[in-house]
C-alpha cells in the first residue's frame, strides 16, 4: 500500500506538470450507459472510471460531451487530449496513445417489435434502412462492405427514437447501450426491441490519448487504470451497471 501511494505520488506531480504544460481536454460522447449526459452532468460507467483516475492523480479536469465525430477531431489533433469510449481498430491504431480497455460487447441489428424484420445473414439486411452513428466504427463496418442503406444521425439515442416511430427499419448497436436507452425513453425493452441479427463484430472500448500527448500524462493514466482494475474498484463500479 506503501508502495502504491509512494507511486500515486509520483504520477501525480508528473501528471500534473503535464496538464499545466499542456492544458489537458477530456472529450467524450453520447454512448449510454457508458457515457453520456443527464441533467447537465457527465455519467456512465466509463466517466465513472475516468473520474476514479482523475481522483486518484488528484486531477480536477472537465468533461466536454460533443457529438462523436466533433469528439473524434478533437481527439486526432489537439495535444494532451484523452477521448473515451473509442474502438481500437487497424485503422486507427497509429493516430491514438492508447491507455487500456474499459468495456467490450457484440454488435446486433435491432427491429421493432411491431414491425419484426428476420434476417439469416448480413446481406439480407441490405433492402432495409439502417440507423448507425456518423464515423462510428459500427458504421464504417457496414460502409466498408459496401452497404449505401445507412441512415447517420450524431448519436445512438436518436436512433433509438427512430426505430421505435418507424423511421428506420433496423438499429446497429451493442445489446447494453441499446438496452439501457430504451429504459430512458420510458419503454420496456422486452416489448419494444428484438435482435433481428447478431453480427461478427465485438468491439473494445478504450480510453486513449491524442498521438502528440505528452508521454509521462499517458503511462500515468495507464498506471492507475490499471491499478483500478487489480484492487477491483473497476469491478465494483461496472457491476452498477449489470
Amino acid at each position: 500500500m506503501l508502495i502504491w501511494s509512494v507511486g500515486l505520488l509520483f504520477w501525480g506531480l508528473v501528471i500534473t506538470a503535464a496538464a499545466q504544460e499542456g492544458s489537458l481536454t477530456i472529450v467524450t460522447s453520447e454512448f449510454a450507459p457508458f457515457n453520456y449526459v443527464e441533467n447537465g452532468e457527465s455519467k456512465g460507467f466509463c466517466t465513472e472510471i475516468v473520474r476514479e483516475v482523475l481522483k486518484e492523480l488528484k486531477l480536477e479536469v472537465p468533461i466536454q460531451t460533443h457529438p462523436w465525430s466533433r469528439a473524434y477531431q478533437i481527439a486526432l489533433k489537439q495535444r494532451n487530449t484523452l477521448i473515451y469510449t473509442i474502438a481500437r481498430t487497424p485503422a486507427r491504431e497509429e493516430l491514438f496513445r492508447w491507455v487500456g480497455v474499459l468495456i467490450s460487447g457484440r454488435t446486433y441489428l435491432f427491429s421493432r417489435q411491431g414491425n419484426p424484420v428476420d434476417l439469416k445473414t448480413l446481406e439480407d439486411s441490405k433492402p432495409y434502412t439502417i440507423g448507425a452513428v456518423r464515423n462510428g466504427i459500427r458504421s464504417a463496418f457496414l460502409g466498408n462492405r459496401g452497404f449505401t442503406n445507412l441512415d447517420l444521425v450524431k448519436d445512438s439515442r436518436t436512433n433509438a427514437v427512430k426505430l421505435l416511430s418507424g423511421r428506420i427499419d433496423l438499429w446497429l448497436e451493442d445489446e447494453l447501450s441499446a438496452v439501457f436507452i430504451i429504459k430512458t425513453l420510458g419503454h420496456s425493452p422486452g416489448h419494444t426491441i428484438r435482435r433481428a441479427l447478431a453480427l461478427d463484430l465485438v468491439l473494445n472500448g478504450y480510453l486513449a490519448f491524442s498521438k502528440n500527448s505528452d508521454p509521462q500524462l499517458v503511462a500515468a493514466f495507464k498506471r492507475v487504470l490499471d491499478q483500478l482494475i487489480i484492487s477491483g474498484v473497476y469491478m465494483d463500479i461496472k457491476s452498477k451497471y449489470l
